[in-house]
């Protein structure tokens, strides 16, 4: 720029503007300081005026509590004289709220104002110290007891005639602090100022304005800002009485924003009518100088290079002074302004997101294939995946609140991590980023990464209060991780994935081993899809025995025999299934085969046999939308609603994890359960943090202590212990308990020690197929 001649132009005009707003800044700064100053000054006046008057009025009150001493008509304190004599003088002086002489035992009977009954006045300190002393004394600021007000007590000690040292009683004169006011309304103080009177401990007793709350200054002569928003100066003055000791302190606070305000007005003004001369002065210099030399040239030159090329050029200005080249060049320029507007139309459209105002997915798969062109394996590149967790929690609150939120992250991230390049919002909750170069190493990309956390994790303000963000995050790099957009994004998605599965607000980096474990996870996922069709599932049952060794329950458990992989465990294929949907089809089928077998077992080990299967949480958070299915399909034929019906024989068992974390879905499950007589068993009982209450509330019929703890029965005190107290609570709120995972004969026998109503493990029987669970025989246990 500096190589043209309107460039150097500018570069000119600034030089000689700058000095000018140079001077206007530190003249403004010197005036904030003046009135800061004046305000400081003002401050400290009215704090001097309220301690001097404080101490004029002690000054002359010392002297009027000795000469109404004197009078003959308060040597007795307890005579019908003294009472009229005090009534008729305190209202001569206004300045006293009340005047009164209590007698050397400190009961007050002759006072100024009218008293229902003698008053106990001894236990104030000033009045004890003015009789024992024999010396004017104060009480610095209290509540006075005579009045309720806010006041300051003087005592004098009056002395009998004949014994000049013997004291009858004390004068008491209390001084109102109204003056206190007037003088703070009369005084020259802007408008949300405040002031307060401490008593000698530190505690406020009069505020002004009066329902002003008293905030203790941070520091005093500077500028604080107070809780109510207002910035203020505060002052402290101390009233001290005769052993120096502070009777009462005056702290005044002085807004300054009103003051200040009017100097930034001021100053603003200033620099926006400089500025507007400066921006006309400019625009008329440059108007002149394009007009009159730089159009003119380059009219010229277009014209020049469209006659050599022999191409219709388009030229900046339409005029050149020749009529016809005048119409044809605005035809030109006409056109190619229409033309530009609608390219960038597209373009932005197209590729710009417009809501945050970022790039949108095409832009930046656009702009990463160009990278890979040009960088053809030269350098390193790292991709990053940035998903908000639990964004549609935002959402729920109103779409308004979610775009305000996108909008926010997206400046954030653009403005506080320079290094990143191309941030896009690739989705609906989803952003993206690319390094290079140095910066593309893992360390730095996951250096990167942990300032995005954070960056995200700052608090957004809105007009509903803090929200507060967290985000999971997957990376990968190429080349290693892939040579083509296709590849390096399907690579993030996976480390996205697998971050999202983890604990939240994690950081993941695609490599072979989640490549493999994706692949072998999306195979299962596909087989079991087929599982049901193909016969591959199939339920075991394990005996749950009384205590006298009777078969009374089967838990059904189920099992998948993959026809290429073998046996696979159900904690391999069930969090598969309610991760994608398959849960409530094979949910349902658990129901309905144990249904079947149920008929079976009844038949051979009695109709009170009852056979309990798992319910997922899935299958409960569904319960309302999907027509009461689970429901309907636990009650078994058998079982009826009368007091006189039998329990239902299917039980439901849940984990004590579900019971925790339910939601209003799983809640009204539970309770529908109980109100059909369905029997509910907490599985795994000890693993979590279970509440009494929730047991209670949801009726809970039976308690599975989980097997961790009675394996370790026998070897460990502390599960010995856990075990019995467990049973003794279930016991008490009228719970049933069952035992799993007994392995020996010392775990049975304390089981059935501590109180265990039915026992449950590889000791009786391992799980077995229905046609060994029917002809499994009782063992005898006691």
């Amino acid at each position: 720029m500096l190589n043209t001649l309107i460039g150097r132009l500018y570069i000119f005009s600034i030089f000689i503007v700058a000095p000018f707003y140079t001077l206007i800044y530190l003249n403004f700064d010197y005036s904030r300081s003046i009135v800061q100053d004046e305000l400081l000054h003002t401050a400290r006046l009215v704090s001097n005026q309220a301690v001097e008057n404080q101490e004029r009025l002690v000054e002359s009150t010392q002297l009027f509590l000795s000469s109404l001493a004197s009078s003959s008509q308060i040597q007795s304190p307890d005579s019908e004289a003294c009472r009229q004599f005090v009534s008729s003088i305190t209202p001569l002086f206004g300045r006293y709220v009340n005047i009164g002489v209590p007698n050397k035992e400190g009961i007050l009977t002759c006072n100024g104002t009218l008293l229902d009954s003698p008053v106990y006045v001894n236990d104030r300190d000033y009045i004890k110290e003015a009789l024992s002393t024999n010396r004017f004394t104060t009480s610095g600021l209290h509540i006075d007891r005579a009045t309720g007000l806010p006041a300051i007590n003087f005592a004098y000690p009056v002395q009998a005639y004949a014994y000049s040292n013997q004291v009858v009683g004390a004068a008491v004169a209390v001084v109102s602090l109204e003056w206190w006011s007037k003088l703070l309304s009369d005084s020259p103080l802007p408008e949300g100022s405040v002031a307060y009177i401490l008593n000698s401990d530190g505690v406020v007793n009069v505020s002004f304005p009066s329902h002003i709350r008293y905030e203790e200054p941070q520091s005093f002569g500077t500028i604080v800002s107070s809780q109510d928003g207002v910035k203020r100066v505060f002052t402290q003055q101390q009233v001290v009485g005769a052993n120096n000791e502070v009777l009462l302190s005056f702290v005044i606070g002085v807004a300054v924003d009103e003051p200040l305000l009017r100097v930034n007005k001021r100053y603003t003004a200033a620099v926006a009518v400089f500025s507007f001369l400066v921006i006309a002065t400019l625009l008329l210099i440059r108007w002149f100088f394009i007009r009159s030399i730089t159009n003119p040239l380059k009219k010229l030159s277009l014209l020049a290079e469209r006659l050599g090329r022999n191409e219709e050029s388009i030229a900046p200005e339409p005029s050149i002074g020749v009529k016809e080249m005048c119409a044809l060049q605005g035809s030109f320029i006409d056109m190619a302004k229409r033309k530009a507007t609608a390219e960038q139309r597209i373009i932005s459209q197209s590729q710009i997101d417009t809501l945050t105002g970022i790039a949108n997915r095409d832009a930046f798969l656009l702009s990463l294939e160009k990278i890979i062109e040009e960088n053809q394996g030269q350098h390193r590149i790292s991709v990053v995946l940035i998903d908000l967790d639990d964004f549609k929690d935002i959402n729920s609150r109103g779409h308004e609140i979610g775009d305000y939120v996108l909008k926010t992250v997206a400046s954030r991230l653009i403005h506080q991590v320079p290094s990143a390049r191309l941030f896009s919002r690739l989705g609906s909750d989803e952003f993206i980023f690319i390094l290079e170069g140095e910066d593309a190493s893992k360390s730095r990309t996951l250096s990167v990464c942990e300032k995005v956390k954070n960056v995200i994790s700052q608090p957004i303000l809105s007009e509903h209060g803090d929200i507060e963000l967290t985000a999971s995050m997957g990376g990968s790099f190429y080349p290693d991780d892939g040579e083509s957009v296709k590849t390096i994004l399907s690579a993030v998605d996976q480390a996205i994935y697998l971050a999202k599965q983890q604990v939240r607000n994690t950081i993941s980096f695609f490599s072979e081993e989640l490549k493999s474990a994706q692949s072998e996870k999306m195979e299962l996922v596909k087989d079991l899809r087929n599982a049901i069709a193909n016969k591959e599932l199939y339920l075991v049952y394990q005996p749950i025995l009384s205590v006298r060794g009777e078969v009374i329950k089967f838990e059904a458990l189920i099992r998948w025999q993959h026809p290429k992989k073998g046996l696979i465990a159900p904690d391999r294929f069930i969090g598969l299934a309610e991760e994608f949907g398959q849960i409530r089809e094979i949910g349902l089928w658990v129901i309905q085969e144990a249904k079947r077998a149920l008929r079976s077992i009844q038949k051979v080990h009695g109709d009170n046999v009852q056979v309990s299967v798992n319910v997922s949480p899935a299958q409960l958070s569904k319960y309302q939308s999907e027509n009461d299915y689970l429901l309907e399909e636990l009650i078994t034929e058998c079982h009826g609603k009368s007091e006189e019906a039998s329990p239902n024989k299917l039980i439901v068992e849940i984990t004590e994890h579900l019971l925790m974390n339910s939601d209003e879905s799983t809640r009204k499950a539970l309770l529908s359960f109980r109100d059909e007589g369905i029997q509910v068993a907490l599985d795994d009982f000890g693993t979590g943090y279970s509440s009494l209450a929730y047991i209670m509330n949801y009726e809970i019929d039976y308690l599975k202590i989980d097997k961790s703890f009675v394996q370790k029965l026998g070897a460990e005190s502390a599960s010995e212990t856990l075990c019995e107290t467990i049973i003794s609570m279930a016991h008490t709120l009228g719970v049933k308990v069952i035992a799993e995972g007994v392995e020996t004969r010392e775990q049975a026998d304390l089981l059935l020690a501590y109180g265990c109503d039915y026992l449950q493990g590889f000791y009786f029987s391992k799980p077995l197929t229905l046609y060994n669970a029917l002809s499994y025989k009782a063992v005898k246990i006691s």
